[in-house]
């Protein structure tokens, strides 16, 4: 006769309770799970993603960089650096090299993931920016550009922008 806790008894199979991680999805057996004390249950998150996000923690900043640029955009460090040099360490749009304790943004086409330049922060949150609003951005300028003032006179705080001044 087979004792209840024998792992090849069936009843101890299906008495066993499951979980789904938070973290990854997957339906897993809750000794997965790390407890959280006596009488409080499993963490959330299964021992195999909390080992993965506890590595990521103790990276170096070099090793979370060559992680993130591989992971996003499938460059090496080592290209990523020609890359940055080809360029002459500055930002494409701006010529300027990053500010201190920053480096150069991986730019790239959302819809293919093709890797354009490098930018500094600015230019490259500008881009982001204007790729999802470049339509009504050359509307504004076309009606609001150099040659066509604002409605409003700057230093007039009667005046309302619905109306063109007299």
């Amino acid at each position: 006769m087979s004792d209840h806790n024998d792992i090849d008894s069936p009843i101890a199979v299906l008495s066993e309770s499951i979980k789904i991680c938070k973290q990854c999805g997957a339906t897993k057996p809750e000794t997965a799970f790390h407890s959280r004390g006596p009488g409080k249950g499993r963490k959330p998150v299964c021992a195999e993603c909390r080992n993965k996000s506890r590595k990521k923690r103790q990276e170096t900043p070099q090793q979370r960089l060559e992680r993130k640029l591989w992971e996003e955009y499938r460059l090496t460090l080592t290209q990523y650096l020609a890359l940055a040099d080809a360029q002459g360490g500055v930002c494409v749009i701006c010529r300027r090299a990053p500010n201190g304790g920053t480096r150069l943004y991986v730019d790239h086409c959302h819809t293919t993931g093709v890797v354009r330049a490098l930018l500094c922060n600015p230019c490259n949150l500008m881009i982001g920016v204007y790729e999802n609003h470049h339509r009504t951005a050359t509307e504004y300028l076309a009606v609001y550009g150099a040659g066509n003032p604002l409605l409003i006179t700057p230093g007039t705080p009667s005046a309302r922008i619905d109306e063109p001044p007299s």
